[in-house]
């Protein structure tokens, strides 16, 4: 059993929920501090804030180092990790102050879940391909899950969080009031950057599309639990099946046009499998 884990993101409210539930029910743990969305919030804290894109390679990797203790093992902390959970309930982010503090009080809990020893482990937060390049280096058989919809619809989502937070740097936008043409360009610099990083990482990549899944369930979730190297009971993978349901959202974009975006990110979504009219 390889024991770098799995890791699920996606530019948020791609379906990533839908994986992590699945690989859940198979048996893989994926946290012990989790939302409803099943985000690992633990990762969160740590490494969905700006300042990462600054940090050091010895203190991103010491980041990881303590994400995967504080995932395995209910050992004490050093003064050096009590420093780097204070740094990040620090943080001047979009996150509010009480939810950062909520997050460390978690970390320091001695009777919190852990994985148990040899169990496959998985987390899902959707912030993690901004940093799965950087995350490799760290764990170099880390395996990746990117879930991705189809652009135009995410172009009018509300969760847009993602592109204030990362706009800036990852597509050179100005996102204090996104738009959709905002939105559907975000997607782009995203999926270029994530499938540029694809080819390097081969066989411990995997594309799920959220759409796909949608439309042919059995087929996309058997890819996924082949790619994790698990074999789930019957009646485990029918309920993943029986878990997807299409929501009305696929298609919306037909509601707004097309004149709304760039045309040469209309054609990088077309291009990239999905329906454009």
């Amino acid at each position: 059993m390889r024991s770098d884990g799995i890791a699920i993101g996606g530019v948020g409210g791609s379906g990533t929920r839908l994986v992590a539930g699945a690989l859940a029910a198979a048996g893989y743990f994926i946290g012990y501090d989790l939302n409803e969305a099943s985000d690992n919030l633990t990762f969160t804290l740590l490494f969905a804030r700006r300042e990462i894109l600054d940090a050091s390679d010895d203190e991103f990797r010491r980041l990881v180092a303590l994400f995967s203790k504080t995932t395995h093992t209910r050992d004490p902390y050093t003064s050096d990790e009590v420093a780097l959970i204070e740094r990040a309930v620090a943080s001047d982010d979009l996150l509010a102050a009480a939810w950062r503090r909520e997050r460390a009080l978690r970390m320091l809990r001695p009777d919190r879940e852990v994985a148990a020893p040899g169990a496959p482990w998985a987390w899902k937060e959707p912030n993690t391909h901004v940093v799965v390049d950087r995350l490799r280096g760290a764990l170099p058989n880390l395996r990746y899950v990117h879930v991705t919809r189809n652009g135009l619809d995410m172009a009018y989502s509300t969760n847009q969080q993602q592109l204030r937070r990362w706009g800036e740097p990852l597509a050179g936008i100005d996102a204090i009031a996104p738009s959709p043409r905002d939105a559907l360009a975000y997607w782009c610099a995203v999926h270029r950057r994530v499938f540029a990083l694809a080819e390097r990482m081969g066989d411990d990549f995997l594309a799920i599309s959220y759409d796909r899944m949608c439309a042919e369930p059995a087929t996309e979730l058997d890819r996924l639990f082949a790619f994790a190297g698990c074999v789930p009971e019957p009646a485990q993978r029918e309920a993943a099946i029986a878990s997807v349901h299409p929501p009305p959202s696929i298609g919306r974009f037909r509601a707004h046009g097309l004149d709304a975006f760039d045309r040469a990110d209309i054609a990088y979504v077309e291009g990239a499998g999905f329906v454009v009219s």
